[in-house]
């Protein structure tokens, strides 16, 4: 008997030990019951009731309280989601979903993220108007808006903390989409009432942007948007050409919020101020005799550091998951107890699911916590048989790797498989190859942040460290995705799979923690031998660091000297698998000079073409001519003032600015760029080859309310090459009479002129005019962007047929062609199309 009551007080005081892991399954179970079965919130709380008498009576037996506060937590996890629930809240906004059109009022709730040119915002409602009545009535709930935009921060639009107005149709949201969105809005007409949010997180938003600025301005695309996401956990268009990539390859991971980024900054952050005390990290663990306020000053500068990183990395749930969890890691030796990581998820996912049961339902939510969950219970057993792997320099590194990434991918399977369509075999091979790099890339994003923040140069020799990791881990993971069998693509995956493979996935697990305790395997494990002590280690990695900063440098300086010949490229600007959206050119002139004409209408296809065309450390650009302030030739330079460094800006005005123009002038203002305005008669000079006429508009803009009639018209003059912009002006019948009819011949004379037009429609009898009176020996036609809507990129159009005084003139679109290079020197010029 004594040796039956003894066993059953040690499984009483094993069970009391993870109480807090059983009472956080017993909530998130009440919530999964509730979110299956329709039950009444009253019913849920009479239930309640009854288990806390329960609890008081059964108090002297520990088993049985035990057992009803069990109960009592799954009830109110329960009933913490029914009413929530629409049917059980008549202001929730789900009931305005209609083809009516209506008003509503709220508060932008979080950082707006971009999604191609349109930037999404979380808006928490307060009030509803129906338009058919004069009142507001009160209204809850999260509605999602999507509104025209390609910046984070919108000085004319609406940030974080503002109090908006948007008048539109609700609808429902997409499937897969966020777990708390209720409703939707598609480009509404939206109003900014006034400013407002909590001012710390609005300061941190802020810095967010700042520091992503940081990183454009030093690194070239897309590794700048990789260490960006990196770093920042913020996702922008330039990280397009990857995120496919990183999603098939099982390394989705490094681009988002994870326990690893907060572990990391943790480290640092310990390492720097280590100097407030002294003495050794051991003295955090539990049972340290010393209790110094300098200790607890070191530890709540940590914890600060978490939270702030936390919201610098947009503040979603696997950003708060990890930061919560990092806090529990950091505070929990300071206080005398000792960190339980089955314990830190489970008060996590409490405290998150309390304030938001629909958290549960979140993907980033449920990639986090079972990843992480996976990598604790699973990483042991396949870890084990690849033991033998220790005995070779870095296999144990290299077994570690690949387990914890199984691991992971074990326990995330079917959520991956519905929500992303995919299921990857290359994911331990491209974790093998990257994650290594992980700690060092943070490393030196952080330090690039801070230098460039004090003197942008001098994060350029962060920059010079970072762009080869950064390159490196871009091309490893492209490779590892287009291996063959990489990676299948699943469609129509029903969700309760998820739940069937679950089932046997928990009773291998049971099984094997039953046959094989974690701690009969982690003894088994060979350790590691120090072979290379800590000061040789630091000096290596200096040498390292010297020898990329060198190797770099060289190869930038090779870049920058002169060149032979000149380079005019006609890029085609638009998404991938997209038709053209607007014209951009750009010049390298023979003695290096740049000039970029236009920006298109897709800054993320832009900064590719510009970083892949222009040497890696070049972050500054002679000049920027912008020809008409129209979107297609406007929002990509909205992106390119704020990256690189531009000796000079030039355009001819606009009479009554819009609100994009207005942005661009702001932008131009607020980065410090040199802005000029300029008109017919002036003369620019690149370098002592190549030379800018002003032909169009005259210094008094012509009064009309087409922004085309006064585009700025140049012909570029160069060696043995002389070239007519006409931009937009090709749609302008007023711009082409004036300067065909003012304007000497010679003046006009060229071997080629470029239009902004439709290759598939007749050239207009102003233009035809015109080109008569030049003969170039090329027309190039740049599309407009209605066509990004009208045509795609396999649409052939049908061919112009100039009159037979044009027969000698050949016609290349930048639609049907692609990118078109102009190159040459003083012996003559030829063109190519290139990818």
């Amino acid at each position: 008997m004594k040796k039956v009551a003894g066993f059953q007080s040690d499984s009483l005081l094993q069970l009391q030990g993870m109480s807090i892991v059983v009472l956080a399954t017993a909530w998130l179970m009440g919530i999964v019951l509730a979110s299956w079965l329709v039950l009444p919130p009253f019913l849920l709380l009479c239930s309640s009731g009854v288990v806390v008498v329960a609890i008081f009576l059964a108090r002297r037996l520990p088993l049985s309280r035990l057992t009803f506060i069990t109960l009592l937590c799954l009830i109110l996890g329960a009933w913490r989601y029914t009413i929530i629930q629409p049917a059980n809240d008549p202001q929730s906004i789900v009931h305005a979903i209609g083809s009516q059109v209506v008003k509503v009022k709220g508060m932008v709730s979080d950082a707006p993220k971009l999604a191609g040119r349109a930037r999404q915002l979380k808006i928490a409602v307060s009030a509803l108007n129906r338009l058919d009545t004069k009142d507001w009535q009160v209204v809850r709930g999260i509605l999602e808006v999507q509104t025209p935009g390609t910046t984070l921060e919108d000085m004319y639009g609406a940030n974080y903390g503002d109090i908006v107005t948007v008048q539109g149709k609700l609808v429902t949201p997409e499937p897969h989409g966020p777990a708390d969105i209720q409703a939707q809005m598609t480009f509404p007409r939206i109003s900014v009432n006034q400013h407002g949010g909590n001012p710390a997180i609005v300061f941190l938003y802020h810095w967010r942007v700042r520091f992503a600025t940081i990183l454009s301005q030093i690194l070239p695309q897309p590794y700048a948007a990789l260490l960006i996401a990196i770093v920042l956990g913020l996702r922008t268009p330039q990280l397009a050409p990857l995120s496919q990539a990183f999603n098939v390859t099982g390394t989705a991971h490094l681009i988002v919020p994870s326990g690893f980024k907060i572990t990391v900054l943790a480290g640092l952050m310990l390492s720097c101020t280590r100097w407030l005390y002294t003495g050794r990290i051991a003295d955090y663990l539990p049972g340290s005799p010393q209790r110094s306020w300098q200790r607890w000053l070191s530890t709540a500068i940590v914890l600060l550091s978490i939270a702030v990183y936390t919201v610098l990395s947009g503040a979603g749930a696997a950003a708060i998951r990890s930061g919560v969890m990092g806090s529990l890691l950091v505070l929990a030796p300071r206080i005398g107890r000792s960190y339980n990581i089955y314990t830190a998820l489970a008060v996590t996912a409490i405290g998150m699911s309390v304030l938001d049961p629909v958290v549960l339902w979140d993907t980033g939510f449920q990639l986090s916590f079972l990843g992480t969950l996976g990598i604790v219970l699973f990483t042991p057993y396949i870890q084990y048989p690849l033991r033998s792997l220790a005995k070779f320099p870095g296999g144990y590194f290299l077994a570690e790797t690949c387990a914890v990434t199984m691991a992971a991918q074990l326990a995330t399977l079917p959520i991956f498989a519905i929500t992303f369509e995919q299921i990857s075999f290359i994911a331990p091979i491209a974790n093998m190859l990257t994650v290594p790099l992980l700690g060092l890339s943070i490393t030196l994003g952080l330090l690039i942040c801070l230098l460039g923040l004090f003197f942008l140069p001098l994060g350029m020799l962060g920059g010079w460290l970072a762009w080869p990791l950064l390159w490196y881990m871009g091309q490893s993971i492209l490779f590892c995705a287009a291996l063959p069998g990489a990676y299948i693509t699943v469609t129509a995956v029903d969700n309760r799979i998820s739940w069937l493979y679950y089932v046997p996935l928990t009773c291998t697990l049971v099984y094997l923690l039953y046959r094989w305790p974690h701690a009969k395997l982690t003894g088994e494990h060979t350790q590691r031998k120090k072979v290379i002590t800590k000061r040789v280690q630091r000096w290596l990695y200096v040498g390292l660091a010297l020898l990329i900063i060198t190797v770099t440098g060289i190869v930038s300086l090779q870049q920058s000297q002169a060149r032979e010949k000149f380079s005019l490229t006609f890029l085609r600007v638009g998404p991938i698998s997209k038709p053209a959206q607007g014209e951009a050119i750009l010049l390298r002139t023979a003695e290096n000079k740049t000039l970029l004409i236009d920006g298109g209408l897709d800054a993320g296809t832009l900064s590719q073409a510009l970083d892949s065309r222009l040497p890696s450390w070049q972050r500054n650009l002679d000049m920027v001519m912008l020809t008409v302030p129209r979107a297609e030739h406007l929002l990509g330079l909205q992106d390119v003032v704020t990256r690189y460094r531009i000796n000079s800006i030039i355009d001819a005005g606009m009479l009554h600015p819009s609100t994009a123009y207005a942005r661009w002038r702001r932008t131009i203002q607020e980065q410090g760029q040199p802005y000029h305005t300029v008109s017919q008669g002036q003369n620019i000079t690149l370098d002592q080859h190549t030379q800018l006429q002003i032909l169009w508009p005259t210094t008094q803009l012509h009064i009309s309310n087409e922004t085309r009639d006064n585009t700025l018209i140049t012909r570029l003059n160069m060696s043995g090459l002389r070239i007519l912009f006409l931009g937009a002006a090709a749609q302008s019948p007023y711009a082409l009479t004036q300067l065909t009819t003012y304007t000497a011949k010679s003046a006009l004379q060229a071997n080629i002129i470029q239009i902004v037009g439709d290759p598939g429609k007749t050239l207009s009898s102003a233009l035809i005019t015109l080109l008569q009176k030049v003969q170039p020996t090329l027309l190039i036609i740049t599309p407009p962007a209605s066509q990004r809507q009208s045509q795609t990129t396999s649409t052939k159009s049908q061919p112009i047929h100039l009159p037979p005084l044009l027969s000698t003139t050949h016609i290349l679109s930048i639609q049907q062609q692609g990118n078109i290079e102009i190159t040459g020197n003083q012996a003559g010029w030829h063109l190519q199309p290139i990818p």
